[in-house]
């Protein structure tokens, strides 16, 4: 076994290892992405290493890094955040070398790029990559839900507001850094906006739009083009149900049951920001229906329990998941603490 580099001739083993590690329970969703390495491309120099079985040829494992620089307790610092981690599940199965043998080579590459300390949102079911963390001194600093919002019906009873939303599908740079950096500075892990013509070229390319509602604003992220997600099975009663709410939808305001097979499409929504709680209701309904619009099934937000909103979205949203965010210091740094800054280019 070696661990070495990715390159671009292990795209097709890679995207097919993700298709056979398939998420949640009751309805299982694989994810496909026509690049694997588009979450890499996020970063200037991703470390993106693969553990490979040299007489079979198999790629038994991936790991990614990718280096950010952020701030802790106000101080400009280099990190690095765990985007990639898994197994492939044709290989043995508990606690597998190659995955040991992984990180030890991430450690490496940590090393010459000087990054202070690593971190990483994990699925609290996630048992074996949190064994391995903590094997390695990784400290749970914080719990952040991701939030999964349909849009089958209405967030509003009162519509009247709604027109006062406005969507600007592209914004000032120069204006929004001073925007984030008066709202969100002061957060632990806040991204530092230093390459403003990446940023740009990240926005151009993913950012749908920013809706605003007076000061209350909340930005769309759409990786659609790049990551989509389809059903590989559900339970049998949503399968006899389809149909019918199918047929009644016509009638009443109903959720779509995708058969199996069918793609799901979702937006993330990022940095809200609410002056006031009553802009929420109108925010999210102008979203809805530009959702709709574009065939999109579902609105998430990933957020802190602590963060102001965060009771108002978990009412609407029907599924919730919570991850934790772990924190491995390799200097003498100090531990994050929550409410952090969620950069939706994590994603």
């Amino acid at each position: 076994m070696i661990v070495r580099p990715a390159t671009a001739k292990d795209n097709a083993k890679l995207v097919e290892i993700e298709q056979m590690t398939p998420q949640g329970e009751q309805i299982k969703l694989v994810s496909e992405r026509k690049d694997y390495f588009f979450r890499a491309k996020k970063f200037e120099s991703p470390i993106l290493l693969v553990a490979e079985d040299e007489e079979k040829g198999d790629i038994l494992g991936i790991m990614g890094v990718g280096p950010v620089s952020v701030r802790l307790q106000g101080t400009t610092t280099r990190g690095g955040l765990i985007f990639d981690w898994r197994s492939n599940p044709l290989t043995q199965k508990g606690l597998p070398r190659h995955m040991l043998r992984l990180w030890q080579g991430v450690q490496t590459e940590i090393a010459n790029q000087n990054l202070q300390f690593i971190f990483g949102y994990v699925k609290e079911d996630n048992l074996r990559s949190m064994t391995i963390l903590q094997k390695y001194g990784a400290q749970d600093v914080e719990q952040r839900t991701f939030l999964t919002m349909p849009v089958h019906a209405s967030f509003c009873r009162d519509t009247s507001g709604v027109s006062q939303v406005q969507l600007a599908r592209t914004i000032d740079s120069e204006l929004e850094k001073t925007i984030l950096e008066e709202r969100f500075g002061s957060l632990d892990l806040f991204t530092e906006q230093t390459d403003i013509a990446f940023i740009d070229q990240q926005r151009k390319q993913y950012m749908y739009g920013k809706f605003s509602c007076g000061a209350s604003s909340v930005k769309v992220w759409d990786t659609t083009a790049e990551y989509s997600q389809r059903v590989l099975d559900m339970p049998s009663i949503y399968k006899l149900a389809r149909p019918v709410f199918k047929a009644a939808s016509k009638v009443i305001a109903l959720p779509r049951i995708p058969r199996l097979g069918d793609e799901i499409k979702v937006w993330q929504l990022y940095d809200l920001i609410l002056d006031q709680l009553a802009d929420l209701p109108y925010l999210l309904e102008r979203i809805r229906l530009a959702a709709i619009e574009n065939d999109i099934d579902y609105l998430v937000i990933c957020m802190n329990a602590q963060e102001r909103g965060f009771e108002q979205l978990a009412k609407k949203a029907w599924i919730r998941l919570n991850y934790h965010l772990f924190f491995v210091p390799m200097e003498d740094v100090p531990l994050p603490k929550g409410p952090t800054y969620f950069d939706v280019t994590y994603l």
